[in-house]
């Protein structure tokens, strides 16, 4: 698609899973990868985002280290191998969370629970991770070994999608310790 771009000029993509060679058509060529998921409408402060940068030369790699100085404070330089290392834990923290909430909002619907009533455990989840590492921060009956716990909860639970999963989890959870 890039070798569309008839320009003598840096040419760039903001992908976190393809690497700069794909670009390889092009002398001046970059990556200025967003480390964020958007959603349309929603105005973000991009101060905040990390900016993870790739260029081909020295002279490129000033201009747009400069760019990005003046859109985020977190600006890195990174690789195309660990940017798909990156991408990869991303859709880990944000699109298969993102999963787990849709399959919580569904079991709260069968259950004709609000599923707002679990917005503040998400958030100091969340906020908790921010102090502590993720391992630390776990909690729950997979945590504790509550086998009767974990048990139940399958009883629970209709959707035989939901029951893997929640069985997949919890494993893992457990054998981590």
């Amino acid at each position: 698609m890039s070798e569309k771009i008839n320009e003598k000029g840096l040419v760039v993509h903001t992908s976190g899973s393809v690497p700069l060679n794909v670009l390889s058509k092009h002398a001046r060529r970059g990556v200025f990868y967003p480390l964020q998921t958007f959603t349309a409408g929603k105005i973000l402060n991009f101060k905040e985002i990390p900016l993870c940068l790739e260029v081909n030369n020295e002279k490129d790699s000033q201009l747009l280290l400069s760019l990005a100085k003046k859109l985020s404070d977190n600006v890195q330089i990174v690789d195309s191998e660990k940017r798909k290392i990156l991408h990869v834990a991303a859709v880990f923290v944000n699109n298969f969370t993102n999963y787990m909430y849709s399959m919580g909002n569904q079991i709260c619907e069968d259950n004709n629970i609000d599923f707002s009533m679990l917005f503040p455990l998400i958030q100091e989840t969340a906020a908790k991770i921010e102090i502590m590492s993720p391992k630390k921060a776990q909690t729950g009956p997979a945590k504790r070994q509550d086998l009767k716990t974990l048990h139940g909860h399958l009883q629970l639970l209709k959707d035989e999608k939901h029951k893997a999963i929640y069985t997949l989890l919890s494993n893992a959870i457990k054998e981590e310790g």
